[in-house]
């Protein structure tokens, strides 16, 4: 969610993964947790196993920018922080084509850990389906009502997806909350709004037709214009408050960096 790597502090988590560093700052944990008690009403177990969740989805997405950023040359490390994570390397090929397929990999490294899990379930419990929203009643009054009762389902985008309930509400609170994090949040990733990765996807498909300065400024407008349309759809037909005021929020700074931008001569680039 933010560009900036945070500053190292004395309670940072070191380790690492297929070879790439990995450094979590602490408050990463402090919004997991927060999440967690949300989403859990602050039940012990559920709290640490959302904590456990993010901690996945979020490394995962940053894997996926980091396998390809090794993949063109350079030698990435990724840190996890309070807003989300960064894949960070200063030697890779910064080309716009190489950019963007190293954008896209973090969201599309969500998404096949959620067909993993999709798949597991699926097998596991015997019943998987993605129903659209607009398919909705006619699926419902399909299936025997002692069937449905057995099910349980999340929302995302696409439609609700479906599968059979386990035993363990716990465990199906955190499958549920897997599949949101890696589908829901991996396709609002890729809106064309800053900093998200959908936001450098268009600075570089801009670049790639125009020269530099005129694809930043152009992928600066398109971030105002979707991030504005986004936090509306946010308020109005998800009635989700922390989407509005998040892309209400990003379409606001994406228009000061535009203002700001714009002032720049076309020599002066910008990452």
């Amino acid at each position: 969610m933010i560009l900036s790597e945070p500053p190292p502090t004395q309670a940072d988590l070191h380790f690492r993964v297929a070879g790439f560093p990995v450094r979590i700052h602490p408050f990463f944990w402090i919004v997991g947790l927060l999440l967690g008690l949300n989403a859990f009403n602050g039940e012990p177990k559920g709290t640490m196993l959302a904590v456990g969740v993010v901690f996945i989805s979020i490394l995962v997405h940053e894997l996926g920018h980091a396998f390809l950023q090794r993949k063109f040359g350079g030698r990435p490390r990724i840190v996890l922080h309070g807003f989300g994570g960064l894949a960070i390397c200063s030697d890779c090929d910064r080309s716009p084509r190489s950019q963007i397929l190293i954008s896209l990999a973090g969201p599309c490294a969500g998404f096949v850990l959620a067909i993993a899990l999709a798949l597991l379930v699926g097998l596991t419990s015997g019943y998987l389906a993605l129903v659209p929203g607009w398919m909705a009643s006619s699926w419902k009054e399909s299936l025997d009502p002692q069937v449905m009762g057995r099910l349980t389902g999340v929302d995302l985008l696409l439609g609700v997806l479906w599968f059979r309930a386990y035993d363990m509400e716990l465990l199906n609170m955190a499958i549920r909350m897997m599949f949101w994090i890696n589908i829901f949040w991996g396709l609002i990733n890729l809106l064309p709004v800053y900093p998200l990765d959908g936001g450098q996807v268009a600075r570089d498909l801009f670049s790639l037709s125009q020269n530099p300065h005129e694809g930043i400024t152009n992928s600066l407008r398109l971030s105002v214009a979707t991030g504005a349309a986004a936090a509306l759809l946010g308020l109005v037909v998800l009635q989700s408050i922390f989407i509005a005021l998040m892309f209400g929020y990003l379409a606001y700074t994406s228009y000061r960096t535009l203002q700001a931008y714009a002032g720049r001569g076309p020599g002066v680039g910008w990452r």
